[in-house]
């Protein structure tokens, strides 16, 4: 019959994971193919980013030459390392001394109930044999009274007063802004500090917890002013 058809020369092309497509292109700022991938802005500080990402395997359309040209040549503009945005939520804490600074910490006081207003917190005090807490939406204004000897004393209170909170802030030497993560669950706190003895640590005076105990854990609009507020911090 007639002669056999000759095998067609192969192609030199390769096949990349999405996973690893997107991975360069973030690296290098290679725009990915828009049929295969899908944005998501992502913020970070005061900047906003574009992640890309796809369940789906890229085609064999790009050349390996191609794409290695077009990355060579965008990673000299590329941004520098600590510029992208983190790939992983990380506990963090920031910290503040208030020691012999009233005024100072009758200001932070004042803009941690003025920022958080309205948002469910959590209100936790530890004594040497028990434990309080209680759930109550943050109100929206400090109240601060001169009681002699003892200083001055922060009130915290529902309009109601069915809830009412007092610290006396000759007490508090530091306050501390802290998320961290336990049992799968993001705790986003401010702590306040006293006194620290020689080999034991600075002892509780109180803690304020945004509570996310509901589905969908944190309101992400609760966590950013949460966040605001170490700007209010000394050194800040």
């Amino acid at each position: 019959q007639g002669a056999e058809r000759a095998a067609p020369a192969r192609v030199n092309s390769f096949e990349m994971s999405s996973s690893s497509y997107s991975a360069l292109a973030q690296r290098a700022l290679v725009a990915p193919n828009p049929k295969h991938h899908k944005a998501r802005t992502v913020r970070a500080g005061n900047k906003k980013y574009q992640w890309w990402g796809s369940s789906t395997t890229i085609g064999v359309s790009r050349s390996s030459e191609d794409l290695r040209a077009k990355a060579q040549a965008a990673a000299k503009e590329a941004p520098a390392a600590d510029e992208l945005p983190p790939t992983e939520w990380e506990p963090k804490e920031w910290r503040g001394s208030f020691e012999n600074d009233a005024d100072a910490l009758k200001s932070f006081m004042s803009e941690v109930t003025r920022r958080l207003e309205g948002e469910e917190c959590r209100f936790i005090v530890v004594g040497d044999g028990g434990i309080l807490e209680s759930t109550q939406p943050m109100p929206g204004e400090a109240r601060f009274a001169e009681l002699g000897p003892k200083g001055t004393c922060c009130t915290i209170a529902s309009p109601t007063k069915e809830f009412e909170a007092h610290v006396m802030l000759a007490k508090v030497k530091e306050v501390a802004l802290a998320r961290s993560e336990r049992g799968g669950r993001k705790i986003y706190a401010v702590r306040l500090f006293g006194d620290s003895g020689e080999d034991a640590p600075a002892k509780s005076v109180m803690t304020i917890l945004l509570n996310g105990l509901g589905e969908g854990g944190v309101p992400e609009e609760a966590i950013e002013k949460w966040e605001s507020l170490a700007t209010c911090l000394p050194g800040a």
